[in-house]
């Protein structure tokens, strides 16, 4: 499966999802929610499900427009780029601490703007750029209302050869993030690595990919600092300058068994003080074979090389892990799997509109909270789901629900305020 070089997508079938779907999907929560203490709906009949989807006329999808050089022999420039976007605006509930501490919050933001150029001039070249706006109105992550450039790269495959390049901003290929809840798994909070880069890369059988990827500065290593996995005031590590372009990421995958099984693995590489940081990825993703839609993805990442703490003469080295199954209960074929890209993304929500799922996840900080009287991200278990309630062509409205349930690990000296327990995530977007 090609993640990497210009790619071919599949068309689909526009649907029109009614609301026993809805009551369905809700109704799959019932059990889980039940035995945390909440109550839900009686479950619908299985009969509903064959009344969730009714076929309708064959769209022009995202994956066929934006396929490199569909527009090869229009007339005019602008035939040959195609513009998209999301809107989503998210609901919070919070619980944090127990007992006299316990405070519940709720917050009403906008989760994300995005707006999509992708530009075919080839079938060899293409051109994407995404411009994005987040959390806009969200007191937790303070962001601002300001316009960034999110991605905006260069994909090249060399004609009649295996090998393709990729240059410019994007997430680089360490995890695959593929994602099915409303926020990111915890492996994408730890270990994200988007910046500019230079990607060079061969395809091989089994739909396998090796390649190469090169960028400046300690970019992995400073976004785990910032991810809210733990206290990041003790324990800080001094900054390494970079002059040069000497980070470097190692990535494979491959599809032994098609499209219903790829694996993965990299190994990055940034600059340090004292010696360099290097972090492994492993996981997988499948599609159970004989249970029928039903997918699991596992990711772990595990840091190998880390700078000493001053004043401990020790580092820390981390780990995580993301473990999802999901149950796509409308589900239609797709050439892109993960969440690194805006595409993959966009063809993901496409791809499964009406899902519902469960994720366990777990961090080990590697002894930092206990050695620095601190604290840090035990485990997080999401139940949750997406329904769309209005499909037409490109443009899709859905629903998503999240409630996640996170523990920590707190030194005993220890004082201050640690993360939320409890937090309930209510989405509505809107793809166009």
């Amino acid at each position: 499966m090609d993640r990497s070089a210009p790619r071919n997508r599949h068309g689909r079938r526009s649907v029109r999802l009614a609301l026993p779907g809805l009551i369905f999907l809700l109704s799959t929560w019932a059990p889980p929610l039940s035995a945390l203490g909440f109550t839900g709906p009686l479950v619908i009949p299985a009969v509903l499900l064959s009344r969730l989807v009714v076929p309708g006329t064959p769209p022009a999808s995202v994956a066929s427009q934006n396929a490199p050089g569909t527009a090869k022999g229009g007339s005019k420039w602008s035939d040959k780029i195609v513009l998209s976007g999301l809107v989503a605006g998210d609901g919070r509930w919070r619980s944090t601490g127990t007992g006299p501490t316990a405070a519940k919050t709720t917050d009403l933001y906008l989760r994300t703007l995005e707006i999509g150029i992708e530009a075919g001039f080839a079938d060899w070249v293409s051109a994407t750029v995404v411009l994005n706006s987040e959390y806009i109105g969200d007191p937790l992550n303070g962001a601002d209302s300001g316009v960034v450039v999110d991605e905006a790269h260069v994909d090249i495959a060399v004609p009649h050869t295996p090998v393709y390049f990729i240059v410019g901003k994007r997430t680089q290929f360490f995890g695959l993030f593929d994602n099915h809840f409303v926020t990111d798994p915890l492996v994408q909070d730890a270990y994200e690595t988007k910046v500019v880069g230079l990607t060079a890369g061969v395809k091989a059988p089994l739909s396998s990919d090796l390649s190469w990827t090169f960028y400046k500065g300690r970019v992995q290593s400073d976004h785990l600092a910032q991810s809210g996995l733990f206290d990041p005031d003790p324990g800080t590590v001094p900054q390494a300058g970079a002059d040069r372009v000497d980070s470097w990421i190692l990535s494979s995958s491959a599809s032994p068994a098609g499209e219903t099984w790829t694996v993965f693995a990299a190994l990055a590489s940034e600059p340090g003080i004292g010696r360099r940081m290097t972090a492994l990825n492993l996981g997988t993703n499948l599609a159970v074979p004989g249970i029928k839609h039903v997918q699991i993805d596992a990711e772990v990442m595990r840091g190998l090389g880390r700078e000493d703490v001053p004043g401990l003469g020790r580092p820390f080295r981390e780990s995580a892990l993301s473990f999802t199954a999901s149950y796509q209960i409308v589900s239609r074929p797709r050439t892109e799997i993960g969440g690194r890209s805006y595409l993959a993304r966009k063809i993901h929500r496409l791809a499964h509109p009406v899902e519902a799922g469960v994720r366990f996840e777990a961090f080990d900080d590697g002894g930092r909270a206990a050695a620095l009287g601190s604290w840090s991200v035990r485990n997080r278990v999401s139940l949750g789901g997406r329904y769309t309630f209005f499909e037409r062509e490109n443009t899709q409205a859905a629903m998503s629900l999240e409630y996640r349930r996170q523990t920590l690990r707190i030194s005993p000296l220890y004082t201050g305020a640690a993360g939320s327990g409890h937090e309930v995530y209510v989405r509505v977007g809107l793809d166009f």
